[in-house]
């Protein structure tokens, strides 16, 4: 071998396969790339409660874009370094999701899946960190590093690059978050400038490689490029600055963000853990309207669920639903704990419930019987929860007749606490350091030899004088929510919500030996216009979310324990126990006699005006009706969940379309090379126009060993053109139009073989001497040496040659 031969062997292992200049990729970029990615993904921060998905976002994009980096630098191929990479995302995702075997992994991924659809369903920003949607967003983070990486080094575009990056900044746009964090804009923008300066210089040194190896002299660039990124990145980082203060917040698309019940925390797993967020939101969200019996006095609250587990530092969360009694419009069991005979009070309410407010039913007291229900709904007797069998939350338009535990005050001072067995655990307190500081202060509340009931009373009353009604404070101050911390926190800061006097309550209670929990739904709302008999509506929205502490007491089952300031909780407001907020006035006597459960299913029952806003209870009737009539027509969960198998799809083909995309982006660079004479890659057109037909060769199953001289590679091809003659047959005319194709193509690849022999040892330059029409004819030439491999190719070799293309995995 020559001199030459063996310095341009030596040059294209350097440079890469078949002398592809760049093929080995850049580390630099890699990291480069890296930094950017995780810069980018710090935008997503405001459209989740929390962010612990974004250490294993870093370690996911770590391995991926590492995995394939190692293989394209020993490879010199991209299409290897595709598959390393989705590889490596797939182990990360296994390693992060997995459950001990394949098909217990394969099980947890479809519940997964489940929780998702529902979460995507009822959730509103900020969303809910849950293990079904970390997984998502890491799915999401690996689609965008495959197509980051693909855009960098398949395609070798910069600006490209930069377009799945995009979703970074237009998801939190699209669901209506209006939070801006500029660090994070002004950190992404840096990793841009570091991002964009090492893709030029990549650019330039893979250019000015293959110029040295076709003769030119190439000087040092030094810092050529760095002003255009920088210049770049202070233009976008201006325009971003600008526009956050000028452009109007974004209000998200309607399609996407959730603005209705259905993103309010009445829908969540745990209700309390986002009471705050509804209580804060700008505008309120109407939940339901009712009438009822009960025309003078306070009204009682409307429960939605009740939480009765505390476990150390984690906040108060609902107990397993064990709805055991079916609700069919009969009469159903008297609550936990309440004795016959015992104080309480009786009404009936219509509740009209707008459509996603939650999957259990407001219920103002405990339920007695519930009638006009739309699906199957049960009763959990220890709480009195009442929840839709199939977890739907439907609109629904229904009549309740519920009992309310009216203990008066001389009543409760008087009880002493007989702990049922099965009520145990509802008091124990987690051993924590803040419990300790908890009992401090309640050592100095009540009265250690007093009865419970009394006990029970001095601490309501504690919370009467010295604390203030504040949503923002805890926030500020670092101790919203309702754990043994946040507790202690809020004794000290003496400021807070309902969720935290609700739990201060709880906790204490429970320290006195007293059954505690606490329970979630809504205060009153406010009286609008009568219904036909004369009853005020009230409306409820998402401004009369409330949660309060409710204590078991022997004989009366659970008692509510109002502790929340009463200037918070509006002009209608529940009693605490044997009391109320109009002195002169007993809150559960009227001047008319409360109707019983027998009495009021009478025509005197309330109504909801249908001539008010929607929903009426005609609209709320043939809402919930249509919905379950057209269950099997539209299922919502079956939708989301065909939607999601079609994108997985999809996304799947996609993947599988990469090569084909990427070895056709290849072939529509060589010819721009070859037609415009002035290549950006290729610095002459025969050079081009060889790699192409190499590399096509090799696509169409050609063995072309390393190291072949152009000779030696035109002979391996041509030999391919001859499969297409039958040796049992006469020698073939020269008329045959297949002998007439083969010459052809022979003659086509002789030409090549020439321009890239003069590009490669001629003087520089030569390749631009070529005219217009030359350079045409010249790419012709490789359209007709690629149709004749195709002719000659079997058809399975053909699919294998556009789908999976030997030239990318560096196959000879």
């Amino acid at each position: 071998m020559s001199a030459q031969a063996t310095t341009t062997a030596q040059m294209r292992r350097r440079q890469g396969w078949k002398g592809t200049p760049g093929a080995n990729g850049s580390w630099v970029v890699t990291v480069s790339l890296a930094v950017l990615i995780f810069s980018a993904t710090n935008l997503l921060w405001p459209i989740f409660d929390t962010n612990t998905w974004s250490a294993k976002a870093i370690v996911l994009v770590t391995i991926m874009l590492g995995a394939a980096a190692l293989v394209r630098t020993f490879t010199g191929s991209q299409l290897w370094a595709l598959v390393a990479s989705i590889v490596g995302g797939a182990i990360v995702l296994v390693g992060f999701t997995g459950r001990g075997s394949p098909r217990a992994t394969v099980e947890g991924w479809g519940v997964l899946a489940e929780q998702l659809v529902e979460q995507l369903r009822s959730d509103a920003a900020p969303l809910r960190e849950t293990d079904a949607m970390t997984m998502l967003v890491l799915i999401g983070v690996a689609i965008i590093v495959v197509l980051c990486d693909f855009f960098v080094f398949g395609i070798r575009g910069r600006s490209l690059a930069m377009l799945p990056l995009l979703a970074f900044p237009l998801i939190p746009m699209a669901l209506g978050i209006d939070a801006f964090d500029g660090w994070a804009y002004v950190f992404a923008a840096l990793a841009l400038a570091v991002f964009l300066y090492a893709v030029s210089s990549w650019h330039q040194r893979v250019h000015d490689e293959e110029l040295s190896y076709q003769g030119f002299l190439v000087d040092s660039r030094g810092l050529a490029g760095l002003g255009g990124a920088l210049g770049v990145t202070s233009v976008s980082l201006v325009a971003v600055l600008v526009a956050s203060t000028v452009v109007p917040a974004p209000t998200g698309i309607d399609a996407i963000r959730q603005t209705s019940t259905a993103g309010l925390s009445t829908n969540r797993a745990n209700p309390i853990i986002d009471l705050g967020e509804d209580l804060r939101r700008n505008n309120a969200v109407e939940v339901l309207r009712y009438a009822t019996t009960t025309d003078q006095g306070s009204l009682p609250y409307l429960t939605l669920q009740t939480l009765s587990d505390l476990n150390g530092s984690d906040d108060w969360t609902p107990g397993a639903f064990d709805g055991n009694v079916a609700v069919d419009g009969g009469e159903l069991p008297l609550p936990t704990g309440v004795s016959a005979g015992a104080q309480s009070s009786e009404f009936t309410t219509r509740i009209v419930l707008n459509d996603g407010v939650s999957s259990f039913l407001p219920r103002p007291g405990f339920a007695a019987s519930i009638v006009d229900l739309q699906g199957e709904f049960l009763l959990e007797g220890q709480t009195g929860d009442v929840r839709s069998a199939n977890d739907e939350a439907l609109a629904q338009n229904y009549e309740i007749q519920t009992v309310v535990p009216t203990p008066s005050f001389e009543t409760i001072s008087q009880l002493e606490v007989d702990v049922p067995p099965e009520l145990e655990p509802l008091t124990q307190v987690p051993d924590e350091p803040s419990a300790d500081r908890i009992r401090d202060v309640l050592a100095g509340i009540v009265d250690e030899n007093a009865p419970a009931g009394t006990q029970a009373l001095q601490l309501q009353a504690f919370f009467a004088e010295g604390f203030a009604y504040s949503e923002t404070a805890p926030v500020q101050q670092g101790y919203d929510g309702t754990s043994l911390d946040v507790i202690a926190a809020f004794l000290d800061a003496r400021a807070g919500y309902c969720v935290h006097y609700a739990s201060a309550m709880a906790v204490m209670a429970r320290m006195l030996g007293i059954p505690s929990r606490i329970g979630v739904g809504f205060t009153p709302g406010s009286a609008g216009e009568l219904n036909a008999e004369g009853q005020p509506v009230y409306t409820v929205t998402s401004d009369q979310l409330h949660a309060w502490a409710e204590l078991y007491l022997p004989g009366h089952g659970w008692v509510m324990f109002e502790t929340t300031p009463a200037g918070a909780l509006g002009n209608l407001v529940a009693p605490g126990p044997g009391e109320t907020t109009a002195p002169t006035i007993d809150p559960f006597e009227t001047t008319t006699p409360t109707p019983t459960p027998i009495e009021t299913q009478s025509t005197a029952a309330p109504t909801v005006p249908p001539e008010t806003p929607t929903p009426t209870p005609t609209d709320g009737t043939e809402t919930a009706g249509d919905q379950e009539g057209e269950e099997a027509g539209i299922d919502l969960t079956a939708v989301f969940v065909t939607l999601a198998v079609i994108a997985g799809v999809l996304a799947v083909i996609a993947l599988l379309l990469i090569p084909a995309f990427l070895r056709g982006a290849r072939r529509r660079a060589r010819r721009t090379a070859v037609l415009t004479g002035r290549p950006p890659q290729h610095p002459s057109a025969g050079t081009a126009a060889w790699q192409e037909i190499s590399e096509s060769a090799v696509d169409y199953g050609v063995r072309l060993a390393a190291g072949l001289t152009p000779e030696a590679v035109v002979a391996a091809i041509a030999g391919a053109f001859e499969t297409r003659r039958d040796p049992a047959d006469a020698p073939a005319s020269a008329t045959d139009p297949a002998v007439a194709e083969v010459d052809d193509a022979r003659s086509a690849l002789d030409r090549i073989r020439v321009e890239h022999e003069h590009a490669a040892f001629s003087d520089p330059g030569f390749g631009q001497q070529l005219s217009a029409g030359e350079r045409s004819a010249l790419w012709n030439d490789v359209l007709v040496v690629r149709a004749a491999l195709r002719a000659a190719a079997a058809p399975a070799v053909r699919r294998r040659a556009v789908l999976a293309p030997a030239s990318l995995s560096g196959r000879r």
